[in-house]
């Protein structure tokens, strides 16, 4: 880690590589930016990780071959309780470089459960409180309607809260990825954290309008990209939807016999296809950040997002897009209302700049360096307390 004073020596913990979105590239951003190898579980096959950061599988065969690999393979988008529990109980002592380092950040709300050395100083951004155990905790467990189940699952998430909690105190300093996770990490673990938004990079950028509109993420149904294919159904305008994911056969259904609605699938350079986008269209439910949002943004485009979550901070009414209710009534009226002249791309891509990678660099660096500092000098005076009751 660069420092103007002492050599600090630093770490990023990424608790795994089931492919690469939102959570996967702020490890790899901080890696670079802290100059930092990376420790993670495991790495799927066939993802794909940059040349230029150290990464560091801690048990790659046990998750990725044989008996245990066939157990233990990533399943419903990180649903899979077996799989979880398993990475949880093999981060607790994870990697023997690990006692090594002197800052630990820490990345994905599993890493948390690291036991780090009385010595070392360790930042957790989590990306959010697991949300399956929260805030989203009412929702899922309605899923499930027969009662042995649902007692089954109240009991399996009564004792995962009770370790999740207990993890917090190896934690120094909490870092949330935006405003509305921050009030998360406050109201669920009563503990402050400082707002880092994580960086957007990539080539994106504002080559004029061909007229469609795009929505693109991972395809789960916490996206609701069913509810903008309904809203886009038998409209005149253009819709590309672009990602793979569970819910692809479903959504691929559903659009059939639109002409008016393309599933693209996995698109290489999704920069290339905003580009020459109209608007995009975001509908997430409750986003903690919502890297899609600001890309876009960053792309000088216009943001037609859900009013919900962190998504309802990056449309500025007006200025940076359009906000709609999760109906498909409120997001037609909001396509109907929606003028690509009313939008500036300059001022949309100058409000994108907090997302802007020197940014979060700077800020990572400084809270790093401002976090161990205090953590040293908290241990010294500990130390110094102790050494005058000995002497008295």
């Amino acid at each position: 880690m660069r420092q103007e004073s002492q050599s600090v020596s630093a770490a990023v913990l990424h608790d795994r590589f089931p492919g690469i979105g939102g959570g996967e590239q702020f490890a790899i951003e901080a890696a670079r930016v802290l100059d930092a190898p990376m420790y993670t579980m495991y790495v799927a096959e066939g993802v794909e990780l940059p040349d230029d950061v150290r990464v560091v599988p801690i048990r790659q065969e046990k998750y990725t071959r044989g008996v245990s690999g066939r157990f233990l393979e990533w399943k419903n988008e990180g649903m899979n309780p077996l799989e979880t529990l398993s990475v949880a109980l093999d981060m607790t002592d994870a990697h023997d470089e690990l006692a090594g380092y002197d800052v630990l950040v820490e990345s994905a709300p599993l890493s948390k459960s690291y036991v780090p050395q009385v010595g070392q100083t360790v930042l957790h951004y989590p990306h959010s409180p697991p949300r399956w155990l929260y805030d989203l905790y009412g929702e899922r467990l309605s899923a499930f309607d027969y009662p042995g189940v649902q007692f089954a699952l109240k009991a399996y998430a009564k004792g995962w809260r009770a370790l999740d909690k207990e993890a917090n105190d190896y934690v120094d300093r909490f870092v949330a990825n935006s405003e509305l996770v921050r009030d998360r990490v406050q109201r669920y673990y009563d503990r402050d954290a400082a707002v880092i938004y994580p960086p957007v990079t990539g080539e994106w950028r504002d080559e004029g309008d061909d007229g469609y509109f795009v929505t693109w993420s991972r395809l789960a149904p916490e996206k609701r990209i069913d509810l903008v294919i309904d809203a886009f159904t038998d409209l005149d305008e253009r819709l590309l939807v672009v990602g793979d994911g569970e819910e692809r056969e479903k959504l691929e259904r559903k659009a059939r016999g639109n002409d008016n609605i393309e599933m693209r699938g996995y698109v290489e350079r999704i920069e290339d296809v905003v580009a020459r986008a109209t608007a995009i269209v975001y509908a997430p439910k409750d986003e903690d950040f919502g890297l899609v949002g600001a890309e876009a943004l960053s792309a000088g485009k216009p943001l037609i997002g859900v009013n919900e979550g962190y998504t309802r901070q990056q449309v500025v009414e007006g200025t940076t897009g359009l906000r709609f209710e999760p109906t498909v009534a409120s997001l037609r009226d909001a396509i109907d209302r929606f003028d690509p002249h009313d939008f500036d791309a300059a001022e949309i891509r100058r409000f994108a700049e907090r997302y802007d990678r020197t940014t979060f660099a700077d800020s990572l660096l400084n809270l790093v360096n401002r976090t161990h500092a205090e953590a040293a000098s908290k241990r010294s005076a500990v130390d110094n307390d102790t050494e005058t009751v000995r002497i008295r």
